[in-house]
């Protein structure tokens, strides 16, 4: 059996989580055994459901607390104390560096970079000591990996600096993610919205780079319509409490808010996200930096027509793409109309053919996994 160790900084509720979820359930367990080095001390959304299936999770204290030095020491005790693993694959971007260059001290003969994004989450000032450290981490890259993989051509380029890399889709369970009509009626019927009333959904975690906010900025303006944000992080209070302010505005000049309040709901983390899908009728991402969004490739299997910024690199994925301009999106969120569900149902099997079934990218993955066993 071959024993791949996957390093990251959690497996909670996310893409890059989910991602290797899918291919972990796909996967042969008497061929292939998936552990995984993470570095939270919290339990973690998918941390039951893998330590039930045999997988094993170690954890480690992350590069944030422990500094360069004491890091790279701490991996390489690791390495040394876990010699099984012949194969690593760092999925923590820039301090990808950092985790291959102690695997490769460990003489460890498989160690792969996984590029998921395509940029730093923070900028300014402020974040200039720290992205100067990413910087630094991101040149140990090339010279340390055996492999480089990206979710698209854009978080290559942006990872690995126009070194060569191999695209690894973003697959999904197609299938799962089908439009089922009696889903739907369930969903709807639970948020109490009529059939010609428009549903938007967003999935994603409730961080500045996901640009939550903006849509909520316009939301108010958008007519006849419910938004629907999917997922958790550390901006969830300040989502529910913008969305509070905007009905306090309204109540204050005496507009009916009942209907307005109920035009946004924060959902947080949801397991049955295929459900929630087939309830809407459009995907909203206006993000500032995506690899490729996994929510992304759902959306699109379960049929919904998707509305994103300019940063979301695509890779054939049937799109529109729109400016970050608030009347842009109120005006292409209008002109949207509801797909047949007939056309919605074919779409999961569209998406398969276009590369994006987990099955498909698990086979990639086990090549580069038995190349140089």
């Amino acid at each position: 059996m071959t024993r791949v160790l996957h390093v990251l900084h959690s497996m909670d509720l996310g893409g890059v989580e989910t991602l290797l979820t899918n291919l972990w359930r796909k996967r042969d367990p008497q061929r292939l055994a998936f552990d995984f080095l993470v570095h939270t001390p919290q339990k973690m959304h998918y941390e039951a459901e893998l330590l039930a299936g045999g997988a094993v999770i170690h954890r480690l204290p992350a590069l944030r607390a422990l500094g360069p030095v004491r890091y790279v020491r701490a991996l390489e005790c690791f390495f040394a104390a876990h010699p099984a693993y012949t194969i690593v694959h760092s999925h923590l971007e820039t301090t990808t560096g950092l985790i291959l260059q102690a695997a490769k001290r460990s003489a460890v003969p498989v160690r792969i970079a996984h590029s998921h994004n395509t940029g730093y989450p923070r900028g300014g000032l402020r974040a200039l000591p720290e992205n100067a450290l990413k910087d630094w981490c991101k040149t140990k890259i090339v010279p340390n990996a055996t492999h480089r993989l990206a979710c698209s051509h854009e978080a290559a380029q942006w990872l690995f600096c126009g070194a060569p890399a191999q695209i690894l889709p973003n697959g999904i369970d197609c299938e799962a993610f089908r439009f089922l009509a009696q889903a739907r009626a369930q969903k709807r019927a639970l948020l109490g919205v009529a059939e010609d009333e428009r549903v938007f959904v967003h999935v994603g975690r409730y961080t500045p780079v996901k640009n939550q906010t903006f849509l909520l900025d316009f939301w108010p303006q958008v007519p006849n319509a419910r938004l629907l944000l999917i997922g958790d992080g550390p901006l969830r209070g300040e989502l529910e409490q913008k969305i509070a302010a905007q009905d306090a505005r309204r109540g204050a000049r005496g507009q009916n808010t009942t209907k307005r309040s109920a035009a946004v709901r924060v959902l947080g983390k949801q397991t049955d996200i295929a459900a929630w899908l087939c309830a809407a009728d459009g995907f909203l991402l206006p993000s500032l930096i995506e690899g490729l969004p996994v929510a992304l490739v759902e959306a699109r299997a379960s049929g919904l027509p998707c509305l994103v910024s300019p940063r979301v690199p695509l890779e054939g994925v049937p799109a529109q793409v729109l400016p970050l301009k608030k009347q842009a999106w109120i005006d292409a969120i209008a002109a949207l109309r509801p797909c047949a569900p007939e056309a919605r149902a074919a779409a999961a099997d569209q998406v398969a053919a276009m590369g994006y079934d987990v099955a498909r990218s698990l086979a990639l993955l086990e090549e580069i996994y038995e190349s140089k066993q």
